[in-house]
This record gives C-alpha cells, structure tokens and sequence, in this order.
C-alpha cells in the first residue's frame, strides 16, 4: 500500500518532469516583416535572442515561400546584404532537447545544415540534416533536431549562401531537484515491496 507522503512525493516529482518535458515553440509569427538581427523573442517566460556576424541586419523575418515553413521565418540575406552567414541563438534557460525546420538556397544538391550547441562557451554536441525538395516549391526543406545534451547557446550554419529557419522546438532541462525528487519517489516505492519481500522470506523459512 503507497502512503499518502509517497504519493505526494510521486505527483511532485510527475508535475516537474511533465513541465521540463513541455515544448516551447520559436516560429517569428509575432515579429513584424522586416525585423532582423539583432532581436530577442520570448514565449512561455523563455527568450531566445538571435543575432549573427553581420549584424545588424545580417538575418531578417520575411513570409515563408516554403512549404514546411510557414507564416513568417528568419532566413538571410538580411539588410546587411551578406551571405554564409552562421546564425547565433542565446536562450535564458539551459534546454535538453531541440528542434526545428529550415530550408537551404540551393538549386541543384541540397546542402547540410548543422546545429552546434553549447553550455555557455563549452561545446556540448551538434547535428546535420540535408533537406529535400518538396512536390512544387523550388527549394530543399528539413528537419535537424538535438536531445540529449544540456545546452543554452546554439549556432546554426549551412555550406549553402543562405538559408531560412522556422518552427524552432525546444524543451527545457530537467532541474536537478526534479530528478532527486523523482528518484526520492523511485526509492519510496521500493523499500515498502523489499520490506514484504524480507518478511516472506522470514517467514518461509
């Protein structure tokens, strides 16, 4: 029989692996057309501020011409008029997951895009994709995502002149107190099955 103590302890710890595992969605819908580097979003108390090498100006908000991406993404040239550009992403919260659409200005082969992540300036893992192209649209569209790392900066890069980004998915660290508090919950439940499974045993003997 689970005590109430234990049961508490149970729907705590759900509760904050429930919140660390909700995702949070970047998709620049709210930014005016024409908005470009530098410039900082926030949804659900997360912000996410972009910029790049050839700021201001070097990435801009324009309506998609995609077919995965839509409403509004960020892609360059900007402003600035550059290309191969690296975009630089900064979250105010350390994240464990990843993921997000984009599409490469190319005709021909598609080239890789590459997320890289970092945990402040420590370099924590990366991830490549290549796109295709879609039934009609004239450019390579894809999705690259990241897991498994904890990570608050990231650096999206392409070999092609440019690109676009959209429908940035991320999804929070799990706080160390969650886990202790998780496995707090994991050992309640344990020691009351060890205990009837000691007393059996007394008995049998």
């Amino acid at each position: 029989m689970i005590s109430g103590k234990v049961t508490r302890l149970l729907l705590a710890a759900a509760t904050f692996c429930a919140a660390a595992g909700a995702s949070t969605v970047f998709n620049f819908d709210s930014d005016g057309l024409g908005t470009s580097t530098n410039f900082t979003d926030m949804v659900n108390g997360l912000s996410a501020t972009f910029s790049s090498p050839a700021d201001p100006g070097g990435f801009v908000v324009y309506a998609s011409m995609f077919d995965t991406l839509t409403g509004n993404v960020l892609g360059d040239p900007g402003p600035a008029g550059a290309d191969n550009l690296d975009l630089s992403i900064a979250f105010s919260e350390n994240l464990g997951a990843l993921s997000l659409d984009f599409a490469t200005a190319d005709f021909g082969t598609p080239s890789p895009l590459t997320i890289t992540a970092y945990e402040n300036s420590t370099l924590v893992g990366s991830s490549s994709a290549t796109g295709s192209f879609p039934s009609g649209f004239s450019f390579p569209e894809g999705q690259v995502s990241l897991s498994g790392k904890t990570f608050n900066q990231l650096v999206v890069s392409s070999t092609a002149p440019d690109f676009a980004i959209d429908n940035i998915a991320v999804t929070a660290a799990p706080e160390p107190a969650a886990i202790a508090l998780f496995g707090l919950g994991l050992l309640a439940l344990a020691l009351p099955r060890r205990a009837v499974k000691s007393k059996r045993a007394a008995t049998a003997e």
